[in-house]
């Protein structure tokens, strides 16, 4: 997806927080499935409880899956499109935790994706080599 598209569907989003609920659900869900389609790192399994911090203080929930690019937080935390989080990532493939931030920007009855942070392209494939190693560390081939 390129730069220009990726701002077209922020801007989507942002008008489909000014809709009507049931309008803005719909163009949510619409925006969403764009973005499954153009997914820029693939996404991996990654269970683990978590802590993060959000304008609402310190929460925790539990990680559901991992890419480069975001992560799917299992949380009855009440989240909001657009709202900050800061969260701290432990990988058995990495020696130090992955600090990162990003923002809400989809929600769902029983968590929230979050988007991390535009980083640069080395932050991202060093972080899609983390969860391509971890996820070899909890998934064997079998063989």
């Amino acid at each position: 997806m390129g730069h220009a598209e990726t701002n077209i569907i922020e801007e989507l989003t942002l008008l489909a927080e000014r809709l009507p609920e049931e309008r803005s659900r719909q163009l949510l869900d619409l925006i969403s499935s764009w973005r499954e389609d153009v997914r820029r790192s693939p996404r991996e399994s990654y269970n683990e409880l978590l802590g993060f911090v959000s304008s609402k203080g310190s929460q925790y929930g539990h990680a559901r899956d991992i890419s480069g690019t975001g992560v799917f937080i299992e949380t009855l935390a009440d989240f909001e499109i657009g709202d900050r989080i800061t969260l701290e990532l432990t990988f058995i493939s990495a020696p130090n935790p992955v600090k990162l931030s990003g923002e809400v920007v989809r929600k769902e009855a029983y968590g929230v994706a979050v988007a991390f942070d535009q980083c640069s392209r080395d932050q991202v494939a060093k972080l899609d080599d983390i969860i391509s190693k971890h996820a070899l560390i909890m998934h064997p081939p079998r063989g």
